[in-house]
């Protein structure tokens, strides 16, 4: 009993901190690169591309020091990112550490790892968020963007095997979608499997902007369509002023006016710190030697300078959507999807 309610003390104090982080438009997102390794060959990713070892990985003191130095920052949504989390053994030490030093830890995957032990694993060290990779609703499409046969399959029982093993419905379990040019259909069969299986559906717009990927975006607009999919679905849990950005972003490659460095940043490997995925090549400093607070300043200064209008991808989309008016619709729309599975 007292262990139950000291973890809800604990959920309360970091939600609150993260609540005063939107408040005050403090940094609440930060992108973490726990291993660049990946069992998946994606058309739309090119980490794979090149060769990663185990030896590059942040340790496990480097994460409880990294989470240390952003906890003065305020508790942050940090996102373990990759290549595919999944693929680090230790994983759950790292979100249990993240967990401690007062932050949410999230994550995306390709479902491909998750069996039974590891859906309780992983949302019992704390893991507040975590969203499985779902492009196609037909099976065969999927796996062939994956590049790997039965990924649609291991996908959809990774996403049935967390919603059945965690412990909260404030432990949310979503599909997620990257909207490319020949998905869009496939959007509304993806929302009504999503509720089949008892979770939310979330998207993303294609970013092609990291590498020597093709452009893939929606050649017809879409806001229309989606929001009335989210009007008629409540799984259907991207914010609406993300969606309702996106044939502007469609049409002009990216939303201006970027706030990475400001709400949001990106932590590689070896604790480089820049702006985002889209600019690994220009960090700002290292969080493992330099002062947080000098990292901030820096940050803070390169997005001021910066005129970059490049993306609207979801986890920018997420932060900057939470700032803009009208924001008390945004701030509802998201504490109700916590609680709505």
């Amino acid at each position: 009993m007292f262990s139950a309610l000291r973890k809800e003390l604990h959920y309360q104090y970091r939600s609150g901190r993260l609540i005063w982080g939107f408040v005050r438009n403090r940094f609440i997102h930060c992108n973490l690169q726990v291993t660049y390794r990946c069992n998946f060959h994606c058309q739309i990713c090119d980490f794979w591309k090149t060769s990663h070892d185990r030896e590059e990985e942040l340790s496990l003191d480097d994460i409880r020091l990294i989470g240390r130095k952003l906890n003065r920052l305020g508790t942050l949504i940090i996102s373990l990112a990759g290549g595919e989390p999944l693929a680090r053994e230790d994983l759950y030490e790292v979100i249990r550490i993240l967990n401690e030093e007062n932050h949410f830890p999230i994550l995306i995957t390709n479902g491909w790892y998750v069996d039974e032990e590891v859906a309780k694993r992983i949302l019992k060290a704390g893991l507040q968020e975590i969203s499985v990779s779902v492009d196609y609703a037909d099976p065969a499409r999927h796996d062939e963007q994956r590049g790997m046969p039965g990924a649609w399959e291991r996908a959809i029982k990774a996403l049935d095997l967390l919603n059945r093993n965690r412990p909260d419905r404030r432990n949310r379990v979503h599909m997620i979608s990257v909207l490319m040019d020949d998905n869009l259909e496939d959007v509304e069969k993806l929302i009504k499997l999503s509720r089949e299986i008892g979770v939310t559906y979330m998207l993303s717009l294609y970013s092609w902007n990291r590498g020597t990927k093709r452009r893939r975006l929606p050649a017809e607009k879409v806001t229309e369509h989606l929001l009335r999919l989210k009007r008629e679905n409540p799984e259907f849990v991207t914010l609406t002023t993300y969606i309702e950005h996106l044939d502007r972003a469609i049409e002009s490659g990216g939303i201006g006016d970027c706030q990475t460095g400001r709400l949001l940043m990106n932590i590689d490997n070896r604790g480089n710190v820049a702006r985002c995925t889209e600019t690994l090549e220009e960090p700002v400093g290292n969080i493992l030697k330099d002062d947080v607070m000098a990292i901030r300043d820096r940050l803070l200064e390169r997005q001021r300078s910066s005129d970059c209008a490049q993306c609207w991808t979801s986890c920018r989309g997420f932060a900057e959507s939470m700032q803009r008016p009208p924001r008390l619709r945004q701030f509802k729309e998201f504490f109700l999807s916590v609680r709505r599975r």
